[in-house]
């Protein structure tokens, strides 16, 4: 590699590609059925390849000098990839569109591949691609203007995250001179705008599972998301697919790292968004005295309101990372980093299903922020949200009532006609591509969509980056209306949870996916006896618990005493038990050559145990 060339993956890393094949120790290929609903991949790949041709010849000339200017500022990309167009500009980088030229002949992808058992709604991370089909990945180029550090936390975030379920995984990512770009996997996807008023109950429920697995996934090694937002997840409306990307503003919360003067905890395994503090530890009279100033100050007339012009007190400061709209009371209260404020930013996303609504909040500054949200909740919920971090929360506004609504009336308020079931959609999960039973009483199909039809629509898609083939499936029948309506039941509690103003009360990753909106399958077409459970829809024989196909972090699971750190390089490695081949030695049996272990260095993304299983090198070894 030239000396303008260099890799920004830790060395450990620098293995992902290589040109020898490694001791396959990886699960067998899984075939894959070559009967599909939809199209070719051949087809679907040729489509595209060519989605630039579907824009005005401004734009297009644009985006192509913007692939010139790339290939040029990094002439090794051209060699591996070819870019056919622009996925998206944001603030800090242009994510494009590409082919891999090499992936069937010359790297190893195993590592980012990951190792998710066919019954995973991960899986399609690790299933391998077709031979000789076209390979689509996402380039990321970060703009030179950005904090080298930034770029460094984001590239290492990634590589942790390796393995995690609906997260965007990192490929590899290299630099030139200034210039640097990220390799990661494409995912076809849908701006959230076209489908969000539209998507069937079953297809919500899949956009948020995946959320929130690829949450409680990043949470379990120590990081916050902090942008989590509909242009951050990535979901394919007609295969029910998501996947969280863009970790650029994403950071580590360091175990047993305090929160200043807040009244709560710091994370702990068992209390992962913290807890309040013991009552010995605190100054109740210091807080009584605060708020009572704090409600004084609500009826004080507002011609004398206002702020000292030399205010004594020490400037607090706090990371405000996060897109307006959508950051969590602690955020705006001026908080440090915990894993709840994705959450609440979950939350968010859910109340735009409901209300039919996007966006919701539309605040120009932090206190504006604060009193969107306290439109809603009221002045004395914020109260309590703000002693909880140690502020105090007061306002003579007349529009904020003493006790606020409830998430619930506030949909309620927003969309009268929430409890109404909508016909079927065969635009979008769970009916795309397949027919509908109508069955159910007082119901009839839908009428023709104005939409292009479907066949248009795949020559634009391509599913080859992540579809796994499944052979024709039976009819669908059609929700019936008391299922739709105690789905939309569980869907406001569950967003009360999520919206939550106290942190440390706010639901957690593993604890929405058990929840019954998520969790418990309902038969769709109840009463018609020809019900399916929405959960052998999505995994296809049946929905096993969350925690059976859970990630671990590096050294957890069944096998995680095999798994330690270099204790200088923290470079990762696995005691793998082998047999030793001096002739000598005995098993003590009479069976064979005695077995010793012996330590493997691993690259990010390997020797990860799912569930109950042991990591890839330990199969065998342990009794599950």
């Amino acid at each position: 590699m030239d000396s303008e060339d260099e890799l920004l993956m830790p060395k450990v890393t620098q293995t992902t590609r290589i040109e020898e094949k490694k001791q396959e120790v990886y699960d067998e290929p899984i075939e894959m059925d070559q009967d599909d609903d939809y199209a070719s991949d051949d087809s679907m790949g040729t489509a595209e390849e060519l989605t630039i041709q579907l824009k005005s010849k401004e734009e297009r000339e644009e985006i192509e000098a913007e692939i010139d200017d790339l290939e040029h500022a990094v002439p090794q990309l051209a060699e591996d990839y070819k870019v056919v167009d622009r996925l998206g500009t944001g603030t800090f980088s242009s994510v494009y569109k590409a082919i891999d030229l090499w992936y069937h002949e010359k790297w190893y992808n195993a590592p980012w591949h990951g190792h998710h058992p066919p019954t995973s709604s991960a899986h399609y991370q690790s299933a391998p691609k077709p031979p000789g089909s076209k390979v689509f990945v996402a380039i990321k180029r970060i703009y030179v203007t950005s904090n080298p550090e930034r770029i460094r936390n984001e590239i290492s975030i990634l590589e942790d995250c390796r393995g995690c379920r609906h997260v965007s995984q990192l490929i590899t990512a290299f630099r030139r001179y200034d210039q640097v770009v990220v390799i990661m996997p494409y995912h076809r996807n849908e701006d959230f705008r076209d489908f969000y008023r539209y998507l069937p109950i079953p297809g919500i429920k899949a956009y948020f599972r995946c959320m929130f697995r690829a949450l409680r996934d990043i949470h379990a090694r120590g990081v916050i998301h902090r942008d989590v937002k509909p242009a951050n997840f990535l979901f394919d409306p007609r295969t029910g697919i998501g996947t969280l990307c863009d970790f650029g503003l994403a950071c580590r919360i360091e175990p047993g790292q305090t929160q200043g003067t807040c009244l709560h905890t710091p994370a702990t395994k068992e209390h992962p968004h913290g807890r309040i503090r013991n009552r010995g530890d605190l100054d109740f009279e210091m807080i009584k005295r605060a708020q009572k100033d704090a409600r004084m100050k609500c009826s004080i007339p507002s011609d004398k309101v206002g702020y000292p012009e030399k205010d004594p007190r020490p400037m607090s400061k706090a990371n405000r990372a996060g897109t307006r709209g959508f950051r969590a009371p602690e955020v705006l209260l001026k908080c440090n980093d915990q894993t709840a404020i994705d959450m609440w930013a979950a939350g968010t996303i859910l109340l735009f299903f409901l209300t039919g609504k996007f966006p919701l909040f539309q605040s120009n500054d932090d206190v504006e922020a604060l009193m969107e949200i306290a439109c809603v909740i009221g002045r004395r919920k914020m109260e309590k949200a703000a002693t909880l971090h140690s502020r105090t929360f007061s306002t003579n506004v007349p529009s904020i009532s003493p006790e606020g609504i409830s998430w619930r009336e506030f949909v309620e308020k927003q969309n009268p006609r929430l409890f109404e079931s909508r016909e079927p959609d065969s635009r979008y999960f769970p009916f795309y591509g397949r027919p509908i039973s109508y069955s159910c009483k007082n119901t009839v199909p839908p009428p023709a969509s104005s939409s292009p039809t479907h066949d248009s629509q795949q020559t634009l898609s391509s599913p080859t980056s992540h579809r796994i083939h499944r052979s024709p499936s039976p009819a669908l029948p059609f929700a019936h209306h008391d299922t739709h309506k105690a789905d939309i039941e569980d869907a406001l509690n569950l967003c009360e949870q999520l919206m939550h103003p106290e942190s440390t009360r706010r639901i957690t990753p593993r604890a929405a996916l058990y929840h019954p909106f998520l969790n418990t399958g309902r038969w769709m077409g109840e009463g018609t006896g020809q019900g399916v459970r929405e959960e052998e829809e999505e995994n296809g024989v049946g929905h096993p618990e969350d925690d059976e196909f859970v990630p671990h972090p590096f050294g957890q699971g069944v096998c995680g005493e095999g798994h330690f750190r270099d204790e200088v390089t923290e470079e990762p490695y696995v005691n793998v038990a082998v047999e030793c081949e001096c002739g000598e030695c005995d098993d003590g049996s009479g069976g064979g050559n005695a077995r010793k272990y012996e330590a493997l260095t691993l690259t990010a993304g390997e020797g990860i145990a799912i569930g109950r299983q042991p990591c890839e090198f330990h199969r065998g070894e342990f009794g599950v």
